[in-house]
């Protein structure tokens, strides 16, 4: 098995050495241009984002329920824990409520930003035209 393997590994490097020489048959790259002409716009190209992962699921602990309580000790540690459950599933809610604002202030805001650069561009080219 790992004489075969061996062999599929080595055949496209042996396949690529007996081709010949490749070397002259490589074109050189052209060399791009040491600066721009001043009247061409220069851009960042457009890069999509990936929207971000789901929030992991809360780790909150149910405690288990039982239909009667032996002591009141049994009592008591139950509504410790039904505290403790409710206080984790409270602070699971506050820090995603949160994070999920901050994405919708940063998204509006980028709407705004976008919105005046457009009237903007929309304002210079009305006055332009008028004339």
């Amino acid at each position: 098995m790992n004489k075969l393997m061996f062999a599929l590994l080595l055949t496209p490097a042996l396949a690529f050495a007996q081709s010949g020489d490749s070397a002259s048959r490589i074109k050189p790259r052209e060399k791009p241009a040491d600066s721009a002409p001043a009247n061409l716009v220069t851009f960042t190209p457009f890069t999509e984002l990936q929207p971000f992962p789901a929030p992991p699921a809360h780790a909150c602990v149910q405690p288990p329920v039982a239909k009667a309580f032996a002591s009141q000790k049994e009592a008591d540690a139950f509504n410790a824990a039904l505290n403790n459950y409710q206080a984790c599933v409270k602070n699971y809610v506050t820090v995603n409520t949160a994070a999920a604002n901050a994405h919708a202030e940063a998204a509006n805001k980028a709407v705004a930003e976008a919105n005046a650069y457009i009237a903007e561009i929309n304002s210079k080219f009305s006055s332009t035209n008028k004339q």
